[in-house]
């Protein structure tokens, strides 16, 4: 397998980076409680960057990997709370458990349909996550099960939730604005030779306090780039 060496500055092997664009104060605040909440492992640290008034989501992700050398950077949305108070070692196992694994989600699929590469729509979609929909209601959404182990190969994963180890650049060239930069990075990874993953979860790691949105033309343009310039 050809895994590319990752940039040729040196990344903290001791270190992880919570990487989140913002443009909603409070829901961000929030979501600082809960990763304050978060048990570190022994001799690591852990970095916040906030990236405010990014143009885009791969622009804003591109400039705060570059301003990070952390080993370690996990890019989430602002209204993502993580709830699983272990993430940390458990992220930390699964990349020690396979060298090749470069990132790793908590929701995807296996394989991305033809038509339209929307890992929602595929019948091999994985993972789960808790949903808040109002103040009141929150319900946990089971996408699909992944049976033993403590992974599942994926061939794109959703940007709720997107830990890596090593730094491939993020395709400001082609996606400019908020869609499909979350299936594209999953495909550089795996160009690059190395695996992305789906963590198996007991019970969902993260909230988000977010409904999904509906597919507009803007969804579809970047659809049409990503299938453009990506076999999958």
């Amino acid at each position: 397998m050809g895994v590319a060496s990752g940039q040729e500055r040196k990344l903290d092997n001791s270190k992880f980076c919570f990487i989140a664009c913002v443009n909603d104060e409070f829901l961000y605040e929030e979501s600082v409680l809960y990763l304050e909440q978060l048990i570190v492992p022994p001799g690591m640290t852990v970095d916040l960057l906030a990236v405010r008034g990014a143009p885009s989501m791969t622009a804003g992700y591109q400039q705060a990997m570059e301003a990070s050398d952390a080993r370690y950077k996990i890019y989430i949305h602002q209204d993502v709370f993580i709830v699983n108070k272990h993430l940390l070692q458990d992220v930390l196992d699964i990349f020690r458990s396979d060298c090749s694994i470069g990132m790793i989600g908590l929701a995807g699929a296996v394989d991305l349909p033809r038509n339209e590469p929307i890992w929602w729509t595929s019948d091999t979609r994985c993972g789960m996550a808790y949903s808040k929909k109002s103040f009141e209601e929150v319900r946990k959404d089971v996408f699909g099960v992944i049976e033993g182990g403590s992974f599942a190969r994926a061939g794109a994963i959703d940007g709720i939730f997107m830990a890596t180890c090593c730094d491939l650049p993020w395709r400001t060239d082609l996606f400019h604005g908020w869609h499909f930069y979350d299936i594209s990075q999953s495909r550089e990874f795996i160009n690059h030779g190395y695996k992305v993953v789906l963590a198996r979860q007991q019970e969902p790691w993260v909230l988000h306090a977010c409904n999904r949105k509906s597919i507009d033309e803007s969804y579809r343009k970047n659809m049409r780039i990503f299938q453009a310039n990506y076999k999958y």
